[in-house]
């Protein structure tokens, strides 16, 4: 039996003003793949994560599926609104800092996506915050909580849908160093146990190895000005 990829695109490429670009010359993403992004600080590792998320429309592309969706022609037919409906159903993402809705609690705040989607499973959302240790401060605002509450809420968030694919923006960028090996232990084992796909950046990549995660990195040719990445599952 075939196996489909959540995500296979081939040469999609993002323009700077500048002129740099940034090519992701081919993606093969499946289940439980575990991808690390490396590359020195202003390679594109985010604009990457952005293009991955539907979020960024591609200046350039030869193709982009999407569970099973042409993505290049959903950008073209201007449709929006589908496109918000996949990133809402089978994509979760945490960002560099946690971003959570200050007026909402950090259970609030996790249960979201559910809410959005019309799937309430406290149950799940509960085993995430007891997986995280955030129970204790469930019913706490994030201006109330440490800032690695708030990441760990942030990772419950973008799991609480079960999403197929996790994109993770430097997740541990800021937290004390002393948490970020935790949170990012506890990133990669939760993402394992839910059987979703992750890509995720980060500067520490001796770490990301630690966790098995296979590196990708990014490759700017100084002639060209382009950036650009593999990612084969």
């Amino acid at each position: 039996m075939e196996r489909y990829p959540i995500l296979a695109a081939d040469r999609i490429c993002h323009q700077f003003d500048g002129g740099v670009i940034i090519e992701i010359t081919q993606a093969r993403i499946f289940t439980q793949n575990r991808f690390l992004i490396s590359g020195p600080s202003g390679c594109g590792k985010s604009t990457v994560l952005g293009m991955l998320s539907l979020a960024l429309k591609p200046d350039r592309a030869q193709s982009m599926i999407f569970c099973q969706q042409d993505i290049l022609k959903l950008w073209r037919s201007g449709k929006q609104d589908k496109l918000a409906a996949l990133r809402s159903k089978y994509l979760g993402f945490v960002p560099q800092t946690a971003e959570l809705l200050p007026f909402l609690t950090l259970e609030e705040n996790i249960a979201l996506s559910q809410k959005l989607l019309k799937k309430d499973d406290p149950k799940w959302l509960m085993q995430l915050a007891e997986r995280l240790d955030i129970v204790s401060v469930l019913k706490h605002k994030p201006n109330a909580v440490s800032v690695g509450q708030r990441q760990r809420a942030a990772i419950a968030r973008a799991l609480a849908h079960r999403p197929l694919l996790v994109l993770a923006d430097e997740p541990t960028a800021s937290v004390h160093p002393a948490l970020a090996d935790e949170i990012l232990k506890l990133l990669v084992e939760t993402v394992e146990d839910t059987g979703s796909a992750l890509v995720m950046t980060t500067h520490n990549v001796d770490i990301g190895l630690a966790y098995g995660l296979k590196e990708a990195q990014c490759h700017l040719d100084p002639k060209t000005q382009i950036t650009r990445l593999n990612l084969n599952g």
